[in-house]
């Protein structure tokens, strides 16, 4: 995968799909790991990750973005399996 064509598209979009500021950063931060891995076609990231790369993050700032870009198409999320 491309980064600069993943970037491109979703940048694209943004004109007619509104997103927050919020959920534009996490997409940028979680691109960036997936780049770093190798482009894995899935990808795990503890939300205390995200929050340290992404600046003023909370827990609640953290699920709203994540909720508009799985509303919004852009990320498919999978919830952690909590353990016994």
């Amino acid at each position: 995968m491309d980064i600069d064509k993943q970037l491109d598209a979703f940048y694209s979009t943004l004109d007619f799909k509104r997103i927050s500021a919020s959920a534009i950063a996490m997409y940028n931060i979680l691109l960036n790991i997936a780049r770093k891995s190798g482009w894995l076609s899935e990808i795990k990231v503890a939300n205390n990750t995200i929050m340290s790369k992404c600046v003023n993050f909370s827990l609640s700032t953290l699920q709203r973005a994540r909720k508009e870009l799985i509303d919004n198409e852009y990320i498919i999320y999978k919830k952690r399996k909590e353990s016994k």
